[in-house]
C-alpha cells in the first residue's frame, strides 16, 4: 500500500440532475474511477425496478442524479456499481454523541472514525446543497451514499455496522432481506429530516437491508441509536442526563444482541474506551474530545490497520450547535485537521493523505468470550 494516497473534496449545488451531471465532469478527470462506479455487464432489471423504487420512496431525487451522472459519461444507469449490493463496503466505526449536560461549552458533539482501507474508500468529502433539500456536509460511499453528515438544522446521522457487515464481500454475511444499504439511508435521513425525532419517524416504515447502528443526534441535545440486525429493528434514545451515548460495532439494544452472532473483542475494547473517558461528573472541552481522537488503538479508538481493511480513512468532530466540523481524511494522529461550516466550501479540492499501516495480530479478529 502506497504511503501517499490521494482524497478529495466536491462541492455540489443545483437539481438533482444538475448535480449527477457535474459529478460524470468531475469523474472524467480520475484515473481509474470509471472502472470501479461502472460495471462492464448491466445489473438485472428486476433488482433495478426494486432499487430505483425504494430510492423514489425515501431519497427522492436520487435517481435523477444518477441519470445525470450516466448521461454525462454516455450510460445507462443500469451499469452503475451503485446499485449492485457488491459494492457494499465492510467498515469499522467508533461514534460518540457529547450532549451538553457533559460539555464545558453546553453545545452537542458527535464524533466518529470510520474505518476501513483507502483501497476501497472513496476517501472524498462532500458539501451538498440539492435544491429542496436540507443541505449537508459529509464523507461519500459508493459516490452517491454518505457514511455520515451534519445537515443545516444541525441534525447528525454516523453508521456503523453492527456485527459482521452486510454485502458480497468474503467474510460478509448475505443479505437476508431487500432493503436499502447504510448510505442511502443516511443520505435520505440527512436530506429530509431536521431533528432526531423526524430521523426515528422517516425509518418506522423504511426496508433496511444492511446490519447497521445508527446514531442520530440534533442541536437540541437529543440522540438516538437506531439498531438493525437481518431485518430486525431496535431503537433506543439517549439519556440527556448522563450526557453520551456510544456506539461501536456490536449491538447494544437488548433484543438485538440476541441475534447477533459474537462480537469482536476489539469493538469493546474501542466502545469501552470511549465509556472510560466519558463516564464521570467532569465536563469535558473540545480540545478533551479531539485528543480521544488521537490515541491510537489499542489504548484507543484511531486504527491504522489498513492492510486489512480496518484503518482510520477519516475522522470528524461535529459541532452540532455550531454546524461545523473538523475533520481529518485518513488517521487524525498522521494527517492535518481542517475546519468546515455546514454547507461551505474548502479552498482545495484535492490533497495527499499519509497511510501508515501497523498489523495488530491475530487477535485483533478475536471473537469476545
Amino acid at each position: 500500500m502506497k504511503d501517499l494516497i490521494q482524497a478529495s473534496f466536491s462541492y455540489l449545488e443545483g437539481d438533482s440532475y444538475e448535480i449527477g451531471r457535474r459529478q460524470g465532469e468531475e469523474i472524467k478527470k480520475v484515473p481509474n474511477a470509471r472502472d470501479v462506479l461502472i460495471s462492464s455487464e448491466p445489473i438485472g432489471a428486476e433488482k433495478i425496478k426494486d432499487m430505483e423504487k425504494l430510492i423514489n420512496q425515501y431519497c427522492p431525487g436520487l435517481n435523477e442524479e444518477l441519470q445525470g451522472f450516466s448521461d454525462s459519461l454516455n450510460v445507462r444507469p443500469s451499469y452503475l456499481n451503485f446499485f449492485d449490493q457488491a459494492l457494499l463496503q465492510p467498515g469499522g466505526c467508533s461514534l460518540g454523541a457529547v450532549l451538553p449536560s457533559k460539555t464545558s461549552d453546553g453545545k452537542t458533539y458527535l464524533l466518529r472514525n470510520y474505518d476501513l482501507s483507502p483501497a476501497i474508500s472513496d476517501m472524498r468529502l462532500c458539501t451538498t446543497k440539492v435544491k429542496g433539500k436540507y443541505s449537508h456536509t459529509g464523507f461519500s460511499v459508493s459516490y452517491f451514499g454518505r457514511s455520515e453528515g451534519l445537515n443545516e438544522r444541525g441534525f447528525c446521522v454516523a453508521f456503523a455496522s453492527c456485527g459482521i457487515p452486510i454485502g458480497n464481500y468474503p467474510g460478509m454475511k448475505k443479505p437476508s432481506i431487500k432493503g436499502l444499504q447504510f448510505m442511502v439511508i443516511v443520505r435520505a435521513l440527512l436530506e429530509n429530516c431536521k431533528d432526531v425525532e423526524e430521523g426515528i419517524i422517516y425509518l418506522e416504515n423504511m426496508p433496511i437491508g444492511t446490519n447497521m447502528n445508527l446514531l442520530l443526534a440534533d442541536a437540541d441535545g437529543n440522540t438516538a441509536l437506531i439498531e438493525t440486525y437481518d431485518g430486525k429493528k431496535g431503537v433506543e434514545r439517549g439519556n440527556k442526563k448522563s450526557g453520551f451515548f456510544i456506539a461501536t460495532n456490536h449491538a447494544l439494544i437488548p433484543e438485538i444482541i440476541k441475534l447477533e452472532y459474537g462480537k469482536l473483542e476489539q469493538s469493546q475494547m474501542r466502545y469501552n474506551f470511549l465509556k472510560n473517558n466519558l463516564e464521570n461528573n467532569h465536563l469535558i472541552t473540545k480540545n478533551a474530545l479531539q485528543q480521544l481522537m488521537l490515541k491510537e488503538y489499542p489504548n484507543g479508538v484511531t486504527v491504522h490497520n489498513f492492510e486489512e481493511n480496518f484503518g482510520t480513512v477519516h475522522s470528524v468532530l461535529f459541532n452540532l450547535s455550531d454546524k461545523q466540523l473538523d475533520f481529518s481524511f485518513g488517521s487524525p494522529i498522521n494527517n492535518k485537521s481542517y475546519t468546515l461550516k455546514v454547507g461551505e466550501n474548502l479552498p482545495f479540492n484535492e490533497l495527499d493523505i499519509f497511510i501508515k499501516n501497523n498489523n495488530y495480530g491475530p487477535n485483533f479478529w478475536k471473537l469476545a468470550k
